[in-house]
C-alpha cells in the first residue's frame, strides 16, 4: 500500500513538472514577428464594363505580427504595391488563427481586410477588399522566420467616374522576418 502511494505520488510530480516545463516554454515562445512580405494578386474583373482579365498586381510591405493568446494574432502590413501599370500604397490588418496552440509559429488560417489608393495610367483608383488565407509560418535558427500563405480575395476597384467593379483574386504571399 506504501509502495503504491510513492508510486502515485512520483508520477503526480512528473506530471506536474510536465505541465511546468510546457507553461515554460510557451512563455519564452517569441510574441511578435517583423517580416518583409511579398503578396501577389491576379485580379478577375469583369470583362463587361472594360477591364483587364487576369492582370497581375503585387506589393511589397514590411508585416508586423503581436502575439494575441496561444492560437491566435492579430497583423498588419502597410505596403507599396504595383503591376499593371499602377502604383500605390495599401494596407491590410488581419487576424491569424494558429491550429495548434503554437503562435507565431505553425500551420494558420486567417481573414484580413485590403484597403489603398493608386494611380493607373494617370487615374486615381481607390482598392478595397475582404479575404480569407491559410499559411505556414517555420522558425530558422536565430528566430529568423519564413512563411507562405495563399488565399481568396473579394476586390473592388473605383476609377473616378467609372462604376466601381468587384471580383475574385486568388493571392500567394511570401515572408521573410524575425521573431523577438
Amino acid at each position: 500500500m506504501k509502495k503504491r502511494r510513492i508510486l502515485w505520488l512520483s508520477l503526480v510530480v512528473v506530471l506536474v513538472s510536465l505541465l511546468a516545463a510546457g507553461t515554460a516554454l510557451a512563455q519564452q515562445r517569441p510574441k511578435r514577428v517583423i517580416s518583409l512580405a511579398g503578396i501577389g494578386l491576379v485580379q478577375l474583373y469583369r470583362e463587361e464594363v472594360g477591364l483587364t482579365s487576369g492582370l497581375f498586381r503585387g506589393a511589397v510591405g514590411l508585416e508586423y505580427e503581436k502575439v494575441r493568446s496561444a492560437s491566435s494574432s492579430f497583423y498588419m502590413v502597410p505596403a507599396i504595391s504595383f503591376g499593371g501599370g499602377a502604383m500605390g500604397i495599401r494596407g491590410r490588418v488581419g487576424m491569424k488563427n494558429y491550429t495548434n496552440a503554437t503562435a507565431p509559429e505553425g500551420f494558420w488560417w486567417g481573414y484580413y481586410l485590403d484597403a489603398g489608393i493608386a494611380v493607373d495610367w494617370g487615374i486615381a483608383l481607390t482598392l478595397g477588399g475582404a479575404g480569407l488565407n491559410v499559411g505556414y509560418k517555420y522558425f530558422l535558427p536565430k528566430n529568423f522566420t519564413a512563411e507562405w500563405s495563399l488565399g481568396m480575395m473579394y476586390l473592388y476597384r473605383s476609377e473616378g467616374l467609372w462604376p466601381a467593379v468587384g471580383g475574385i483574386a486568388p493571392s500567394l504571399g511570401f515572408k521573410v522576418g524575425y521573431a523577438f
